[in-house]
């Protein structure tokens, strides 16, 4: 084994680790450089609020080690140095340095105002089939003369699908340019063929409706002034039934009070 090599990590805090780099945790990642290589790091006060989270306990570490509480989870984060998951940092001492320059600290623990740099990269697997998928889609490409007539008659008919297919889209996106400048002369504001073509939509709804009128986007100016109307109308609305109710609930109130029997007070009124 060689020296700089790390000490075999647990598999509970390797589950630990994986879970602080999912995006389910919620922690923010930044990059820098350390030692000349980019790196990414993170603050200790999000690491530990992700363990507190309910996305944590419902992995299967967080359910064998239960709720913890934000000792228990910095304690938790602080066994994980020793292993080199990851290592305390700062920001370089050279005040010219930019901010993402950063330096290892002597002493190793783990605080939640500190920040610590990533040395775990996680499940290694994805990337290595990721890797074979990429050789081996470039040696099927080098080795086509030899693939079979028919599978290269194949994929010669399929790219030829393909090609006529990305011209008749180029095409139809000329055409209604055309078609647009043309009408926006005649008859203004314009018609559009297939006006959702480069809309974000689903592949049909690209082409609902067949045609349209072109829809000039309004000033910024005037989007701000129009919702901020709407919004005003939204209070004033709410103002009127708040007053309605309490003109509603001071009626109910009065009728009740004449209608109330009469109290001891009232008697010795009568009386006196």
């Amino acid at each position: 084994m060689e020296a700089n090599a790390p000490p075999e990590r647990p598999k509970n805090l390797c589950q630990v680790a994986d879970y602080l780099l999912s995006p389910q945790s919620g922690v923010k990642k930044r990059d820098g450089v350390f030692n000349e290589s980019r790196v990414t790091y993170f603050r200790g006060k999000g690491a530990v609020n992700s363990l507190l989270k309910p996305e944590f306990r419902q992995t299967a570490v967080g359910k064998e080690l239960g709720e913890l509480t934000r000792e228990q989870a910095a304690e938790l984060l602080g066994s994980m140095i020793p292993h080199q998951f990851f290592l305390k940092v700062e920001r370089h001492s050279d005040p010219d340095a930019p901010k993402n320059i950063l330096q290892l600290v002597q002493y190793q623990s783990f605080s939640e105002d500190a920040v610590f740099v990533w040395r775990y990269e996680g499940s290694q697997l994805r990337s290595h089939l990721m890797a074979g998928g990429m050789l081996f889609i470039v040696l099927a490409g080098v080795m086509f003369p030899l693939w079979p007539v028919p599978l290269r008659l194949g994929v010669w008919y399929l790219s030829v699908g393909v090609l006529i297919l990305l011209g008749l889209f180029f095409a139809m996106a000329i055409v209604r340019l055309i078609l647009f400048g043309i009408t926006y002369v005649i008859l203004k504001p314009g018609i559009w063929i297939f006006p959702n073509l480069f809309e974000d939509v689903g592949f049909v709804d690209s082409f609902i409706p067949f045609w349209g009128w072109h829809e000039p986007e309004e000033p910024k100016e005037k989007q701000a002034a129009i919702k901020k109307a709407a919004s005003g109308k939204a209070i004033t609305g709410e103002e009127a039934q708040e007053e309605v109710h309490t003109q509603v609930v001071s009626d109910e109130t009065a009728e009740k009070i004449s209608k109330r029997r009469p109290m001891v007070e009232d008697a010795v009124e009568d009386e006196s």
